[in-house]
């Protein structure tokens, strides 16, 4: 089945659509599934026991490059194979010498402080398409390559955000390969675990975007030599990777045969205006539902995988994955509340 033919507007996306002509660029259609026909989707009642005994997935996700351990599947279980694993707060001075401020980020974090519109237009003026592929010449296509420069209205009210997020995708280690196949409520409790939080999809695109509502993270045209983009498709076995029974070195084997990630931080052009990197594309990330009020899903995608057919900006989201999905082309990263400075606050 052609991959763009999976792609469906979000129960979101019809409720503004019905609002007027005006509000279609606020719609949000999902992207197109990076491969395949079937998601891993660990059942609710598994979903418990994964806090205990998922660290089988973690395998596929790590393939560091400068790893310390010859262990893949230690960094993982140790954060996600025990109830009982205490969360620690984010060190409190790691950044103090570098960052004079109120307030300071853990050390690999970078600050976020500025202010986030919920609803951004942009012009497209070159490569318009619709989610089905036809041309379109609306100012916010599904599909566009270039975008006006300096062109991004602002409707509705500004809300001032200060945070701290990950530089890179987790591990968030320059150098390592994003991890993969890690469920919604695995990747909340490996952000936990070290006194972080999942991004909320909001925060993740002003992070992405910054101050001037830029549509990527990189400027107002699309660049497949900027982040890592636009890869051919590779039918992956969904039987395997749909498996809780499989071997973890047979769906190792499978994720490294499909797998087109590059290591965090290796494509300098893939950065934000405030520094993140690797923001669009390598793989989607998970981020929580704010903008849609967790409907249908708490879970939502951001800034798609290395698949040609995602759209590797920064204001779209992906809607249509339960908590429970896993997949090989899919990771996150963290965020984190700033710390208060006792020298300064």
């Amino acid at each position: 089945m052609n991959r763009i033919s999976r792609i469906h507007p979000s129960k979101a996306c019809i409720r503004f659509l019905i609002l007027g002509a005006f509000a279609l660029w606020a719609c949000d259609f999902d992207d197109p599934e990076p491969a395949g026909e079937a998601r891993r989707k660990i059942s609710p009642q598994a979903t418990a026991a994964a806090r205990t005994d998922r660290a089988p997935l973690a395998p596929v996700a790590l393939g560091t490059a400068n790893s310390t351990s010859n262990n893949p599947f230690e960094l993982v279980a140790a954060v996600v194979s025990s109830d009982g694993v205490s969360v620690s707060p984010a060190p409190e001075n790691s950044t103090a010498a570098e960052k004079p401020a109120q307030a300071i980020c853990p050390a690999h974090m970078l600050e976020v402080n500025g202010n986030y519109c919920p609803e951004v237009m942009h012009r497209c003026i070159k490569g318009g398409k619709s989610h089905t592929g036809e041309e379109a010449d609306e100012p916010e296509p599904f599909y566009c390559d270039a975008y006006l420069t300096g062109s991004a209205r602002c409707f509705g009210k500004e809300e001032p955000k200060h945070f701290c997020i990950d530089e890179f995708e987790y591990p968030n280690q320059a150098g390592s390969i994003p991890a993969v196949m890690v469920t919604w409520f695995e990747a909340r409790r490996l952000c936990e675990v070290q006194g972080k939080r999942l991004c909320g999809d909001d925060e993740w695109t002003l992070a992405c975007e910054g101050p001037e509502r830029l549509p990527y993270p990189y400027g107002w045209a699309r660049d497949r030599s900027a982040c890592n983009i636009d890869h051919l498709w590779v039918a992956p076995n969904d039987g395997l990777l749909s498996n809780r029974a499989a071997s973890p070195d047979d769906i190792q084997t499978e994720v490294e045969r499909l797998s087109k990630r590059v290591p965090s931080g290796s494509m300098p052009r893939c950065k934000s205006p405030y520094g993140v990197m690797d923001m669009t594309g390598n793989v989607d990330e998970w981020a929580v539902n704010v903008t849609y009020d967790r409907k249908p899903y708490q879970s939502v995608f951001k800034g798609g995988h290395w698949v040609s057919g995602a759209r590797n900006r920064c204001r779209p989201v992906t809607t249509s994955h339960d908590e429970n999905t896993a997949y090989y082309a899919e990771g996150f990263r963290c965020c984190a509340n700033p710390v208060v400075n006792p020298a300064t606050g």
